[in-house]
């Protein structure tokens, strides 16, 4: 990196655009995979994405440094994720560790192009509640630590650690309503990493 984020999240919160638009474009497509299989339409995702940098900059004096700027931007993507979804369901809690997306009418998640295996996946994360679908993206996408996933769900390392071995078998247990045959579940799940390394890309490629 040329310049370090804290340094130009501080010049662009002063008025310098060029600043805001190199930290836009570091980690713009980092943000953009978190909304792009939890909400529908892509004029959603666009408009969550830029609420999530606004936000960042509005909430800069909360970054210290101490944590890096992704997992800063990816907590403050998570609330907004759950403030969409508690304006659209005022009727009802909002609990991101019981609920999932399917629970929230946006259980299908469709892509052309891609892989049967892709789908069953794409399709099961939105079926497990929201913050196991969130730890495992961020565990397969991102590549992510315990500690960093542990900072943006503000948990302990250690509960991370808990919850991605529950999320796994709920995950397992989503994908296995959803396959056609044995050999389905299994490429699915054995090739997880595979799967969402090509997810990744395929979005990627289109930012």
């Amino acid at each position: 990196m040329d310049e370090d984020d804290g340094a130009l999240l501080s010049a662009w919160a002063a008025g310098d655009g060029e600043a805001g638009s190199r930290l836009f474009t570091r980690h713009y497509r980092t943000v953009y995979r978190f909304f792009a299989n939890k909400v529908s339409g892509l004029a959603t995702v666009e408009d969550l994405v830029q609420q999530c940098f606004l936000a960042g900059v509005e909430a800069r004096a909360r970054y210290r440094g101490d944590a890096s700027f992704r997992t800063f931007l990816l907590s403050i993507a998570r609330n907004l994720l759950l403030k969409h979804l508690r304006d659209r369901h005022k009727d009802r809690p909002i609990d991101s560790d019981e609920i999932s997306l399917a629970d929230c009418g946006l259980g299908v998640s469709t892509i052309l192009g891609i892989q049967r295996e892709q789908q069953i996946l794409l399709t099961a994360l939105r079926r497990i509640p929201i913050d196991s679908q969130v730890a495992l993206e961020m565990t397969y996408w991102e590549q992510m630590s315990g500690k960093e996933i542990a900072v943006v769900l503000g948990e302990s390392e250690p509960a991370i650690r808990g919850r991605l071995r529950k999320a796994k078998l709920e995950l397992r247990g989503a994908v296995e309503a959803l396959a056609r045959t044995p050999e389905e579940i299994s490429s699915t799940i054995d090739g997880l990493e595979r799967w969402a390394d090509g997810l990744r890309n395929y979005w990627d490629a289109g930012r």
